[in-house]
């Protein structure tokens, strides 16, 4: 987590972070993961690993894209957040958008989050009754 910004503004008695647009995928997912558990949330993200062939896959059975995150609040109720994280200039594929969209429709609050939203990112794991 090292491409963080110092870059600290304090609004109302609120901290907030403002992140290098530059910040990587990799580092952005361990600071949400971060965050989300300081909240109190559960937290599922699938890791990838190496195959017997030195390939790097996330070895998953089903349907290709499913977001980067789900968490649950275990004690303040609220909707499931199923979220896809990419860094600044990220593009979902196909895949992703049909499982947002799906999830969507099934409860869920989904939505993708980049580097720069990382106010309402703060606002919405700290108030899980969304």
């Amino acid at each position: 987590m090292g491409n963080q910004s110092p870059c600290r503004q304090d609004l109302d008695g609120i901290a907030v972070v403002k992140l290098d647009a530059k910040i990587s995928e990799a580092d952005f997912k361990d600071m949400v993961i971060s965050v989300a558990k300081r909240y109190g949330w559960l937290v599922h993200h699938d890791l990838p690993a190496q195959n017997t062939r030195g390939r790097w896959m996330t070895n998953v059975q089903g349907d290709v894209g499913f977001p980067d995150l789900f968490m649950v609040h275990p004690f303040q109720g609220g909707r499931p957040l199923v979220i896809e994280l990419k860094a600044e200039k990220g593009k979902l594929t196909p895949g992703q958008k049909i499982w947002l969209n799906a999830c969507e429709m099934a409860g869920c609050h989904a939505a993708v989050w980049k580097p720069s939203d990382m106010e309402y990112i703060l606002y919405t794991l700290s108030n899980p009754r969304q």
